[in-house]
This record gives structure tokens, sequence and C-alpha cells, in this order.
């Protein structure tokens, strides 16, 4: 192979893994880091329930989002409400459903 069809090769592996496998990376630790939070808040269920200020969840504004490098924690709490994992009261406010997260067998480590 000649050098141009290796740098190619080069470029494409590594746009292979600036958007597709980082990513994935990324929001699988964001994952584990909002279990996380849930747990340090100890809100896990209805009575114990916070706001997403009190857990700090909020997605950032837009501006925010212009001036710091992205945060995958807001998307992550979206997974984890589709998959009902994080449940939410009739006042808004959310918990980690303990049950549901043991029953999808997640891997935190």
């Amino acid at each position: 192979m000649d050098t141009t069809a290796l740098f190619i090769l080069f470029l494409v592996i590594l746009a292979i893994l600036g958007f597709w496998v980082l990513p994935r990376i990324r929001i699988k630790r964001a994952t584990n880091q909002v279990v996380g939070i849930f747990e340090r808040n100890n809100a896990l269920d209805a009575r114990s329930a916070k706001t997403i200020d009190e857990l700090g969840l909020r997605p950032p504004t837009l501006l925010e989002g212009m001036l710091r490098i992205r945060d995958f924690k807001p998307y992550a709490l979206q997974i984890l409400m589709k998959a009902e994992v994080v449940c939410q009261t009739d006042g808004g406010r959310l918990y980690l459903s303990q049950d549901k997260l043991a029953a999808i067998n997640m891997d935190r480590r």
C-alpha cells in the first residue's frame, strides 16, 4: 500500500472512533455517574425523590453548552428515564428504581 492509502485508512478509523465509539463510552460513563448521583443523594424511592436541580442534572443552557465541554449526563438521564430505571413522581421529582436497575443488570464498574 502506498502512503496515501494508509493515510486515508487511518482517517477512516479515526472517524469511526470519534463519531461512534467514543460517544458510546462517554454515555456509558455518564449513565454510571447519574446512577451514582441518585445514590449519593439518597433518591431511591418516591418519598425521597429529588428535583432535577437538587440532583444537579439540569441540561445546560445554549450559552453554557457552547462554552463548556459536552456533558452527557442529561442525555444519560433521558436514557434511564426511557428504560424506567429513573422514575418521576406526580410532582416532577425523580428517583432511582433499584429493582429496575437490578433487572437490567447494569454493569456499574
